[in-house]
């Protein structure tokens, strides 16, 4: 018994000793990793980086969501806001304004309200935003994408399997590994995403034709947790001093005309119980207006059924500068 005891004491030794040194080495791995990610500062949170070398790798919504604390509130005159139908609004052709487009691939309006609120709780810049409006993001129909709009995401930038992919896609980028599905530089400084050589249909004609008749009552109905949504964003926007264009996406025509009447009293529908039309702030426009028709009936300006090409989104963010100082005077 007195032999068991004896030997038995110096592996207890042996294996606290070596449990403290694997212990010690696994923390001073995860807080190398750490301060090596802060070093790299790939989403602006803590000004290491030239603000013109950030931008977005992948992993969308977890990168635009990081930027919003500090990158896009700190560097920024105005933002845009909305789904993949804004997405790739280039606001390089804004005169004299240095425009962030936060517009997300699949965002409801949870998700814009959730960027714009971190936005504005950070803000020291930021003076206008545009937002982009259209049934799918205010409609509680199709799949919704994984959510980081939370405040707690901002731990994840010092490490997680997110940040990780983030540096994958960004030396897959970077090396033009996979330039078919992930171009080299798809998203520009400014948060725009061209993606318009990915998305593109051979027949744009017929892919419009086809959504004619796709196009479901449901998706017309606004969810009543997006309406509320809706309405606190104007309030936060007001709040905040926000000058801000609201405007109604342009579908091409032929699914206009098809759906007239309920495209007509979604935008009424969306916009009533709000300030839009009493607030001096606000300014909005509906782009399927039947003297849009030159627009949305060059089927030239879409890359697919509601998706606009380059000429396409080029020419609707000057209608909206042109429309905005218009309105306003």
């Amino acid at each position: 018994m007195t032999f068991y005891i004896l030997t038995f004491r110096p592996m207890e030794k042996q294996f606290k000793k070596y449990f403290l040194l694997l212990l010690s080495a696994c923390i001073g791995i995860v807080l190398l990793f750490g301060a090596l990610n802060v070093f790299l500062d790939v989403f602006g949170l803590f000004d290491f980086r030239d603000k013109d070398k950030v931008r977005v790798y992948g992993e969308e919504r977890f990168s635009k969501y990081l930027m919003t604390f500090n990158h896009i509130p700190k560097h920024f005159e105005g933002m845009i806001l909305g789904p993949s139908l804004s997405a790739n609004l280039n606001p390089q052709v804004i005169p004299d304004k240095n425009y962030y487009n936060l517009s997300l691939m699949g965002a409801r309006m949870d998700n814009v309200l959730s960027l714009a609120s971190n936005i504005l709780e950070n803000n020291d810049t930021i003076k206008e935003a545009i937002v982009c409006i259209h049934p799918y993001v205010t409609a509680d129909t199709g799949a919704k994408g994984t959510d980081f709009m939370n405040p707690d995401t901002y731990w994840k930038a010092f490490g997680s399997v997110n940040l990780l992919r983030v540096y994958g896609l960004g030396v897959i980028r970077n090396l033009d590994l996979w330039p078919s599905k992930y171009p080299k530089n798809q998203y520009e400084v400014n948060g725009s995403n061209s993606f318009e050589s990915l998305f593109r249909v051979e027949d744009v004609s017929g892919r419009i034709a086809k959504e004619v008749d796709n196009v479901k009552i449901n998706e017309f109905e606004i969810g009543s947790s997006y309406r509320k949504d809706f309405k606190t964003l104007l309030t936060l926007l007001q709040k905040h001093n926000i000058k801000t264009f609201i405007y109604y996406h342009p579908v091409p025509y032929p699914i206009y005309l098809e759906h007239r009447d309920k495209m007509d009293n979604y935008w009424e529908d969306i916009l009533s119980g709000t300030n839009v039309k009493k607030e001096k702030l606000f300014s909005y426009y509906n782009f399927n207006k039947p003297e849009f028709s030159g627009f949305s009936g060059d089927v030239s300006n879409y890359i697919d059924h509601g998706h606009l090409s380059i000429k396409g989104q080029e020419t609707l963010i000057k209608e909206i500068m042109v429309k905005w100082n218009q309105i306003d005077h």
